[in-house]
């Protein structure tokens, strides 16, 4: 029995190194899968410049860069800058924590960019470098181009280097923090087109001072608008039902604010910290106000 069981653990051996191999290919480690060609960015000692290719050849098999994994970067306090292929779809969790050292990162396509899924805010090297490089040239008013229909979460996350955002009228959807803590935007056009805009999608963009949600927005996500300290007016549209919780706490810049007849809850701190604000007209149609709504609206 013990001799089939070795025996069974030898034949299976070659299918798993077959299946997967760690390599280091031009100083960048990658973790192979052989059956599917594809190569993800693993673990490494990294510094100064990196450029990942699209694609990796070894042994005489071409092999995809489709992801970065998890911890890939993690504390490589050396790295200055890097530069992510359009073949990439996947950053996991991690990633790029703790690149002290990042100041830029560099992109060929921002319809690829958009549709990276992030594992989380660590995930994206915008974290850490704060700006963004399209084919060599900081992007500072960011246009989407026409036919995106979402902006994935924590996409633009603190890209301090961002001005202005133009979304598309094919844009239904803007992820969770895709905004967040872009302290250098000043202005952002939503067209009619979005439907949800995720959870902290523009929290800490100190520099917006007039936000105007778009009609076709239900439903206004936690912490949406949260720490915009210098955001004056909101204008929010009648198809509006509620406002989450946090959705414009520490707005402290806001003096007023009308809440049309369409919202029915204001949930908890939705309106927290609001300093300036000495006017709230709060329509008939709401039902329920959350705790803390308007705590310290001194």
């Amino acid at each position: 029995m013990k001799k089939q069981i070795i025996l069974f653990l030898m034949m299976l051996l070659p299918m798993v190194v077959g299946a997967q191999n760690v390599v280091e290919i031009d100083g960048i480690c990658y973790e192979l899968v052989s059956k599917v060609k594809k190569a993800t960015v693993t673990k490494g000692t990294y510094s100064g410049n990196v450029v990942i290719p699209d694609s990796v050849n070894y042994e005489g098999a071409e092999y995809n860069v489709t992801s970065i994994g998890e911890s890939a970067f993690r504390y490589c306090s050396g790295l200055t800058s890097v530069t992510i292929p359009n073949s990439v779809t996947s950053i996991g969790n991690g990633a790029f924590n703790g690149c002290s050292g990042l100041t830029s990162v560099h992109i060929s396509d921002i319809v690829a960019w958009c549709k990276i899924s992030f594992n989380g805010y660590s995930s994206n090297p915008i974290s850490q470098a704060h700006h963004l490089y399209l084919d060599g040239n900081e992007i500072t008013n960011l246009v989407i181009p026409n036919g995106v229909t979402s902006i994935g979460n924590y996409a633009f996350y603190y890209c301090s280097g961002l001005t202005s955002v133009t979304i598309p009228n094919s844009m239904t959807s803007v992820g969770n923090s895709a905004f967040a803590g872009c302290n250098g935007l000043t202005s952002v056009t939503i067209p009619n087109s979005v439907t949800s805009i995720g959870n902290s999608a523009f929290a800490s963009c100190s520099g917006l001072t007039s936000v105007t949600i778009p009609n076709s927005v239900t439903n206004i996500a936690q912490s949406a608008f949260a720490g915009c300290s210098g955001l004056t007016s909101v204008t929010i549209p009648n198809s509006v039902t509620s406002i989450g919780s946090g959705a414009f706490s520490g707005c402290s810049g806001l003096t007023s604010i009308t809440i049309p007849n369409s919202v029915i809850s204001i949930e908890w701190g939705a309106f927290e910290g609001c300093s300036s604000l000495t006017f709230v007209t709060i329509p008939n149609s709401v039902t329920s106000i959350g705790g803390a709504a308007f705590r310290d609206c001194i």
